[in-house]
């Protein structure tokens, strides 16, 4: 009986006197997802880089549409991790599967499963996403029950690593409401600024924070945003870079909080235990008015914590300090 890994040279030998010989020559290659589509008729979008020297995927910044019970979900390496697996149904495939415990709130991982018609060391510079339906091979749910399934798209070799760009998330203030919020939003920020949304003014603090899409590294989380709906007498906005709290909020809140966005802006959680942030990273605080209307409030000044302290707001983070984030320093 023919071996699987005899198939597998046999094939990538095929594959590179067909195709020439693409993208072999390099240690890691990046690929893009295309018109990806569910069977619930969401999207999937995103790269990731695969290492054929490892055979493994180590890095990728993948994101979801919420639909079919679940919510909109970005995968990264900081929440979710990465695994590789031939095919037991297509012999001359393989499958990448991310898997996020938080995602799926630390009971059931939430997992998604792509899978192109080539192993990733073999393909040729697009492939089409083989349609297998979820949990066998394709497609996204719950642990190993399937929600929702792969059914159109491709690869794309890309030459380039995913942009990193930072952007300032900037905070307003309305008087009336004694809420606070902040925005990294070009087109929302000029609503703010011009009135259009009545009531709001700049209070001059912001923090950098890494813009949506950028190549993630090992820290970088996505920053979800809910909204507290007026029909619950909130009108406010919540943001977190857990995963499981994310996921928490609409658990449990999920009548009076509605997710407007599972990816604002990314940023990166401290350590849960200790509160540090990592290198080059400075702590963000996060306050809450204790109030029934549920405004948070966001900072890097401790001066500034200290004066919400004093007008009976709480902390709220990681550690002895209570860090929530961790944003990027300033030189």
């Amino acid at each position: 009986m023919t071996s699987t890994s005899t198939l597998r040279r046999a094939f990538a030998l095929v594959a590179f006197l067909v195709f020439g010989a693409g993208s072999a020559g390099a240690a890691t290659t990046y690929w893009q997802l295309q018109n990806v589509t569910m069977s619930d008729g969401t999207t999937v979008s995103g790269s990731l880089a695969y290492d054929d020297g490892l055979n493994n995927v180590t890095s990728w910044w993948i994101r979801v549409q919420g639909g079919s019970g679940l919510l909109p979900f970005t995968y990264v390496p900081a929440n979710s991790t990465a695994i590789m697996a031939g095919s037991p149904l297509h012999l001359t495939a393989e499958y990448v599967e991310l898997r996020s415990l938080d995602g799926g709130g630390e009971l059931v991982p939430r997992v998604l499963r792509i899978m192109p018609e080539w192993w990733f060391d073999s393909i040729p510079v697009q492939a089409t996403l083989l349609i297998v339906p979820y949990p066998e091979i394709s497609g996204e749910g719950m642990g190993g029950t399937g929600a929702r399934s792969i059914v159109g798209g491709q690869f794309k070799n890309v030459m380039l690593v995913p942009p990193v760009a930072l952007v300032d998330a900037i905070e307003f203030y309305h008087a009336g409401f004694d809420h606070y919020f902040m925005s990294v939003d070009a087109i929302e920020i000029n609503a703010l600024d011009t009135g259009y949304f009545a009531g709001w003014a700049r209070t001059g603090y912001s923090f950098k924070v890494y813009v949506t899409g950028s190549s993630p590294g090992k820290t970088l989380l996505p920053v979800c945003r809910y909204y507290g709906l007026p029909s619950a007498g909130l009108d406010s906005h919540f943001y977190s870079a857990s995963a499981l709290e994310c996921w928490q909020v609409n658990e449990f809140y999920g009548t009076e909080w509605q997710i407007e966005s599972d990816n604002v802006f990314q940023i990166a959680l401290p350590n849960t235990t200790t509160g540090a942030c990592p290198g080059g990273m400075v702590p963000v605080y996060r306050v809450f008015n204790k109030r029934p209307d549920a405004n948070h409030r966001y900072m890097t000044s401790t001066v500034v914590r200290a004066q919400m302290e004093a007008a009976g707001w709480i902390r709220e983070g990681y550690g002895p300090d209570a860090t929530i984030m961790c944003a990027v320093a300033v030189p």
